[in-house]
């Protein structure tokens, strides 16, 4: 039995994803938070995600053009950062407002918050 492994390429884009949904899910919540819509912060938050996204692949030794920055086989940066954006987006926006706990009931607070 052949045990299937990723390739360099797989492992580095998983691993990108990962850092561009940890580094911007701050951000997106925040923004969401404020009052904006979706509609209003997809074209940023995918640019913030290509930067996290060219920056990760490059640190994990993709190949790099001058002109064309990380080359993919699967797939673009730039489509990818408006996947990533779409993803946090839809899973940061809130649909039904009585499902959100109340702050002194949700998770992992100092005791001090919660009580």
């Amino acid at each position: 039995m052949r045990k299937k492994t990723q390739s360099k390429e797989k492992q580095a884009l998983f691993v990108a994803n990962d850092d561009a949904h940890h580094v911007l899910e701050p951000l997106v919540d925040c923004l969401l938070a404020n009052g904006l819509t979706a509609a209003q912060i997809t074209k940023a938050v995918a640019a913030s995600a290509e930067r996290v996204l060219r920056n990760s692949l490059t640190d994990a030794g993709l190949p790099v053009g001058v002109r064309t920055g990380v080359r993919l086989r699967t797939t673009t940066v730039e489509a990818e950062a408006r996947r990533v954006a779409a993803k946090l987006i839809e899973r940061l926006t809130v649909t039904n407002v009585d499902a959100v706990p109340p702050v002194s009931q949700r998770r992992g607070l100092p005791a001090a918050v919660a009580a």
